[in-house]
Order: structure tokens, then C-alpha cells, then sequence
């Protein structure tokens, strides 16, 4: 059965395949995905006929373009296991740039307001490794609802708080020595082309206007005001939008702008100083 599975997965178009059919396994047996990767190759796996009957249901999931965070419910990140949810936006790697660049920037006692959060990873992350107080902001319900899951599940000494927040006209309280934000940066053509699992995430979290800018042109006019002096902002940014970021935060009258590469040698993460 389980060689018909991983070759559904394939014939699906499925990165790493095996990796896949490996963790829905453990997620249907609720153990471990060491072990069942082991077991499986060496011909030990054994499931019982619920267990089949699930996993069968959990491969054809994904096979349709179900992410397999969604299936599962949970995605690592920066060594953090986050609780995900249909109509939030995935964790992705490469976003594990910008809690570097802000960690490198902050220090204990520090105030963050962490936009556009969806699951909290970026903001939560920073306040486990730092300790700062950090306000996780969104607009969307299932991301605060998620946001605040992961919130009290990996802080519960209580230094981050959630809050519904429209970056277009909301305002926040008090200043911050950073913001963070990974806002939506798709353009209108990307997004036709989406792959059918991302097809499958929220657009609030991926239409960033027609050239994809919309959000950090609103943000970097609207938040400066609301950034200490001295202080800090970090932007995820698009794999060709880069230049164009620093553009936007340079004629916002940021200075010392900054590019910081991801793990494929793309500039992830443009960041900019407040000096007024």
C-alpha cells in the first residue's frame, strides 16, 4: 500500500515525495517522524486498517493541492513548532531571514509590532530568543485566532500580545524599537500562475496589489511615525522586488537601508533606519 501512495505522490508532481508520505504516516500513527521514516524503508512500518483508510484519505488531500500544513495542522520554524490553519498563511524557510535581521538589531527590552503576522512565527520567534514585549497585529480572524494559539502555547510568560489591525488605517499605541512585516507581495500575474497548493492559502496574505508594492508603500508612509528614533524597520520582500523596497523606504526618508540575502542567495529581507 504504501509504495502505491508514494507513487500517487509522485504522479501528482509532489516535491520530495517520500518526505511527504512520511510525515502523513507519523501524523496518522501520532508518532514521531524519525521513527517512521526508518521503519518504512526498512519494511516495519505496519498500520492497521483505520490507520490505512486515513492516510489514504490524507495522500489524495494532497495529491489535490491540500498543503500538508493544513493536513497536519503544524510547521517548524526557526526551531519552533507553530499551529497552522486553513486561511493563514504558511511558515515558509525563507522567512527565518527576517527574525535574523531583527535579532541582530534588538535587544532585551526591546518593543516590536510585528504586521501582517498571520501564525505569529516572525514576531513569537523573536520573543523567544530575546527578551522583548511584541505585538502580533492581522486583520484576519483566523490569523489572530491562530496568532494568539501560538502566542500562549510557546510564550506563556505572556510578552506578546495580539491584536486586529488594519495596516491601512488603524493605528497602533505607543512607539516601537522595530517593525517587522512579511505583508502580501504577489502581483496580479504571479498570481495566476500560483502552484495548486499556495493557490490553496489565503490571497489576503499573498495579493499585494498589482505590482505587488501596495503594502510597503502604505507601510513605510504610515508606520515611521510610529518608530522610535534610532529605531528599525524589516521587510520581507519578493525574490525581484528588492530595489524597488528601498526605493519606497529611501523617498519615506529612512536612511542606512540594508538588503540581507535568503538561503538561495536572494534578497529576502530589506531593512531601513529611522531618524527622525
Amino acid at each position: 500500500m504504501l509504495n502505491k501512495l508514494l507513487a500517487k505522490l509522485k504522479e501528482a508532481g509532489i516535491d520530495d515525495a517520500d518526505t511527504t508520505l512520511d510525515v502523513l504516516c507519523a501524523y496518522v500513527k501520532k508518532t514521531d517522524y524519525s521513527s517512521v521514516r526508518l521503519s518504512r524503508i526498512t519494511g516495519s512500518l505496519s498500520l492497521t486498517d483505520g490507520e490505512k483508510e486515513k492516510l489514504d484519505t490524507l495522500v489524495s488531500a494532497r495529491c489535490g493541492g491540500e498543503p500538508l500544513e493544513y493536513i497536519t495542522g503544524e510547521r517548524e520554524f526557526y526551531g519552533f513548532l507553530f499551529k497552522c490553519r486553513k486561511n493563514v498563511l504558511i511558515p515558509r524557510n525563507d522567512t527565518e531571514i527576517l527574525v535574523d535581521a531583527a535579532l541582530e538589531f534588538l535587544k532585551d527590552g526591546d518593543a516590536l509590532l510585528d504586521l501582517c503576522t498571520g501564525t505569529g512565527c516572525v514576531g513569537i520567534s523573536i520573543a523567544k530568543t530575546k527578551k522583548i514585549k511584541a505585538v502580533l497585529a492581522d486583520i484576519s480572524k483566523d490569523a489572530l485566532e491562530c496568532a494568539k494559539e501560538n502566542a500562549e502555547r510557546l510564550l506563556p510568560q505572556g510578552n506578546a500580545e495580539v491584536i486586529c489591525h488594519n495596516v491601512f488605517c488603524d493605528i497602533p499605541k505607543g512607539l516601537f524599537d522595530a517593525v517587522t512585516a512579511n505583508p502580501p507581495y504577489i502581483t496580479a500575474e504571479e498570481m495566476t500562475g500560483l502552484p495548486a497548493d499556495v493557490k490553496n492559502e489565503p490571497s489576503l496574505a499573498l495579493f499585494g496589489g498589482e505590482d505587488g508594492l501596495d503594502f510597503y508603500r502604505t507601510i513605510a508612509k504610515r508606520y515611521r511615525q510610529f518608530i522610535k528614533k534610532g529605531g528599525r524597520i524589516f521587510f520581507e520582500v519578493g525574490a525581484k522586488q528588492s530595489e524597488s523596497v528601498a526605493e519606497i523606504l529611501e523617498k519615506n526618508g529612512y536612511s542606512d537601508i540594508e538588503t540581507k540575502k535568503d538561503y538561495g542567495n536572494i534578497n529576502r529581507v530589506v531593512s531601513a533606519r529611522n531618524d527622525q
